[in-house]
């Protein structure tokens, strides 16, 4: 029997930061004809990627829709639904979409609401988001039954690892407004008995590097680790505390979280929304100010907790919940 040919369409393959799309196809390249186009160049690439071709028109989308012949199309971000609707029209055929957060907050929303006819289209045949995000679509028209609440895409064998840890302090992501990594950098003053590491992923870094000499360097920055060099780092440490910014509340549900729970890391996240509680769980801790964070790593993470935390990652493995994406396409 012959494989389902899938086509992707993503925005910048392959971008360092967004590893849960290179982890859903290492999920499914075994078992689909897939083909992947890339529409703009990464800023921040990532040594570990599949064969893509990049389209730089519309004419070249085009082109290489109508010569792969997909059975199904996928894609990542409701930015992307106009694309992904105008390709499927081509052919005829259904797609998918992938949703995560920084596509549907804040000021996103409209956003959404401006992509309301390609994600209505009756080719669409599938949305896959976080369970808090459902309304942001239903609100818009999108057929309730076809949206599929789900979990971060994180390779939970990658960093499960439940042997013993380091005592240090993480935290990680792209140095940008909303991780408000400048608070960081005060827990590092708060709590200079302590080691904290920052795993920086370009953009703002080169602020928050200056910022940090002028404090007395409170924290280490490093910089330029890719997703592979990331499971022994996070066994160097006790915490991971992740900072977000309660003015733009845009940060969703971030992978590093479960990675850390998966390598027995304690989570601190700031607490910007309700829904964080559920993906944090009772592994983790929310805090509001970062003194409150500083008052919580001064003490050793509980091993109950961290039990907890192993189990709780789970909810976000790939292995666990590919399956929805795959019914779609198999349903198609």
């Amino acid at each position: 029997m012959s494989k389902k040919r899938v086509l992707y369409i993503l925005d910048r393959y392959p971008q360092i930061s967004e590893t849960y799309i290179e982890n859903e196809i290492r999920q499914l390249v075994a078992r689909y004809d897939l083909r992947i186009l890339s529409l703009q160049p990464p800023n921040l690439g990532s040594r570990s990627h599949f064969a893509h071709t990049r389209v730089e028109t519309k004419e070249q989308l085009a082109k290489e829709v109508r010569a792969f012949r997909p059975d199904v199309i996928h894609g990542h971000y409701t930015v992307l639904a106009d694309v992904l609707a105008f390709s499927a029209q081509l052919v005829d055929r259904p797609f998918t979409l992938r949703a995560h957060s920084f596509d549907v907050l804040g000021p996103m929303i409209e956003g959404v609401r401006r992509h309301a006819p390609a994600l209505t289209d009756r080719r669409c045949i599938g949305i896959l988001t976080f369970p808090f995000t459902r309304d942001t679509f239903t609100r818009i028209g999108v057929r309730d039954e076809i949206i599929h609440d789900c979990w971060p895409v994180v390779d939970f064998s990658r960093f499960h690892d439940e042997g013993p840890n380091g005592k240090a302090v993480m935290n990680v992501g792209a140095c940008i407004p909303k991780k408000n990594m400048e608070s960081y950098l005060h827990l590092g003053e708060l709590a200079r008995e302590r080691e904290l590491a920052l795993y920086a992923m370009g953009y703002g870094v080169g602020k928050i590097r200056a910022l940090n000499e002028q404090l007395g360097s409170p924290i280490h920055v490093f910089e330029g680790l890719q997703p592979e060099d990331m499971p022994a780092e996070y066994k160097k440490h006790e915490w991971l505390v992740y900072t977000a910014s309660h003015k733009e509340r845009t940060v969703g549900w971030p992978m590093a979280v479960a990675e850390a729970q998966a390598s027995g890391v304690g989570v601190c996240m700031q607490n910007i929304r309700p829904d964080l509680q559920e993906y944090v769980g009772a592994a983790g801790y929310l805090f509001d100010r970062i003194e409150d964070a500083a008052e919580i790593i001064r003490h050793p993470f509980p091993e109950a907790k961290r039990q907890e935390g192993f189990m709780h990652a789970r909810k976000s493995d790939v292995r666990q919940h590919i399956h929805l994406l795959e019914s779609l396409w198999q349903a198609a």
